[in-house]
Formats: structure tokens, sequence, C-alpha cells
């Protein structure tokens, strides 16, 4: 791990933008609860990066045979929606629409901004993807295990944001598989939607829920 945290990382063919390290949920199974980062980056950010700096990162990276690029990172990416929707318009341009662009989000956005239809500026940045952490059940279990800001009504909002998701992105639910979680009844969730789920595994120490 480098010491400064890193705005721009990679894998394979995805390049990642680490825009925040705020986050609406406080997850007991999140990484950042047991690491500094990931793919042998530091993503613990000593201040936000502003749009020209993660701009300039991106360019630099572009010459590379990148196929995606992600905006996900250590935070809740939708909390800083309008720098999403910029950079994700600037990308376009600069690739001729070549890249594919796609969001990692707890899929609670419409709470954080109850007077904007987030999904149509997405859809007017063309925003491809989104993978939204369904992480747990039902909504008893999201409030334990994932300590929403919103409360009670963060599970329900989830679900009705992933179902207007579907007409305008290619949508996936994300799940981590820990022991508090009924996998089986996420995926049950999962295909009553029609929304493919992709469950990760955990590799981070036990916990305990309260």
């Amino acid at each position: 791990m480098t010491n400064q945290g890193a705005i721009v990382y990679w894998k394979n063919s995805s390049l990642y933008l680490n825009i925040t390290n705020r986050c609406s949920n406080a997850c007991l199974f999140c990484v950042r609860n047991y690491r500094q980062g990931v793919y042998g980056f530091n993503l613990q950010l000593e201040k936000e990066p502003t749009e020209n700096e993660l701009m300039n990162a991106i360019k630099q990276e572009l010459s590379q045979d990148f196929s995606e690029l992600v905006f996900t990172g250590f935070g809740e990416p939708l909390l800083r929606l309008d720098l999403v929707i910029n950079i994700a318009k600037q990308v376009k341009r600069i690739t001729n629409d070549k890249l594919t662009l796609r969001i990692d989000t707890n899929g609670l956005a419409d709470l954080t901004y109850p007077e904007i239809n987030v999904l149509e500026k997405l859809r007017d940045a063309k925003i491809d993807k989104l993978s939204i952490s369904l992480n747990t059940e039902n909504a008893e279990n999201y409030l334990k295990i994932c300590k929403p800001i919103y409360g009670p009504e963060s599970y329900e909002s989830l679900l009705n944001f992933a179902e207007k998701a579907k007409a305008d992105f290619e949508v996936r639910f994300t799940v981590v598989a820990i022991p508090q979680v009924n996998i089986e009844a996420c995926q049950r969730i999962a295909d009553e939607m029609a929304i493919p789920l992709t469950i990760r595994q955990y590799n981070g120490p036990d916990f305990t829920i309260e």
C-alpha cells in the first residue's frame, strides 16, 4: 500500500474512481473496517479529489486498455452526484462513448436527494450500469447490519430504486456472504425482480450484531 490515498486505481480491464470516503451506510462487513484499501491501493483519502484532479488522473490512464470506468472506491459515489454526472459526461465525450460507465452504489440516492430525479440525471449522463448493494434479505436485517442514516425506510427505497433503474440501465444486485445474511432469500428477491445477483465472499474478521 502507498501512503497517499489513491483517487484512481485498477484491476484487469476496469479503472476505478475513489471520489469520497463518506457513506450513508455503516455496514458491519465493510472492507473499510479492516483494510486500508484493495488491489494493493490505499483508498483512505486525506481530502476528496476535485473534478479537475479526477479528470487529469483519468486522462493519464486512458491510454491503457480499460473497458470500463467504475465510480466506487471507499465510499458512496452518489453522495457527490454532480461530480459523478460531470465526469461521466466528459469521459463519454473524450472516449467517443467507447468506455462503459458503471456506478457501484448502495441504492439510497432517492433518500439523499428527495427533490431530484437521480436516475434521470444518470441516464442523461450516459451511465451504462448500476451495481446496487442489496446486502440483506429484509428491512430489519438491513437496519442492523448496514446501519443506514436514513433509518427504516432505507431498504424499501433501495428496492424501488433498483426497480426503476431496470428501464434504463444494466442493473445487478450484490450481497456479501456473511453468516448473518440469508443468501437464498436474497437470491429469491433478485429473481422476483429479474435482477442478476452477484455474491461476494467475505474475508474480514468476525463481528456480532447488537
